[in-house]
């Protein structure tokens, strides 16, 4: 899951800056040349979103998923998660790459908005997700995720910080669980 977290940050991060820099790049050509300029502004924005997608399917299916699905298996209270990431994540980020790659023609625009209803439905997955670390693992990283996974609906950036500080956390779960116990002996007195 830490792999497809990683993964996940550097696509999220590709596809805000991408689409970012086409619309302010685009700003100064608005005034002056206003179809050329929407029409370099939607197709960096394709651009951006086809990369961005293409690499976000790939650490979910590669790597996240998978992962998510180990632990469901060895925890049963994670398979609502599962199935909603899955489904919202997975789905949502390759219908979202299939109506962007459309967007010229007029029905890509509703594929996008189909896959970004399923996104949403894979961030509540993902705030069950880290919510439900939270629960097991104690730590107020996961917690501030969860909350940052369902702001990242609304805000974009919110979703890059919630990855950045599962991926943090999940690294520090890792090495909880990967450190020697000692056994306990009784002090002599």
């Amino acid at each position: 899951m830490r792999d497809g977290a990683l993964i996940l940050i550097i696509a999220t991060i590709f596809t805000a800056v991408g689409t970012m820099a086409v619309f302010f790049g685009s700003l100064p050509f608005m005034v002056h040349r206003p179809l050329e300029a929407f029409t370099g502004l939607m197709a960096g924005a394709i651009v951006a979103l086809v990369i961005g997608a293409a690499i976000a399917l790939y650490g979910l299916w590669g790597k996240f998923i998978p992962g998510v699905e180990r632990l469901a298996t060895a925890k049963p209270g994670y398979e609502t998660s599962k199935t909603l990431i899955r489904i919202g994540l997975f789905w949502g980020a390759l219908v979202t790459l299939i109506g962007a790659v459309l967007m010229l023609v007029i029905v890509g625009v509703f594929i996008v908005v189909v896959g970004a209803i399923l996104l949403i439905v894979g961030y509540v997955g993902l705030f069950l997700l880290a919510l439900k670390l939270y629960e097991e693992e104690k730590s107020a990283l996961y917690l501030a995720a969860a909350i940052l996974f369902i702001i990242g609906i609304f805000v974009s950036l919110a979703s890059l910080v919630g990855w950045i500080l599962l991926y943090i956390a999940l690294g520090e779960s890792i090495r909880r669980a990967q450190a020697p116990t000692l056994p306990t002996q009784p002090v002599p007195l």
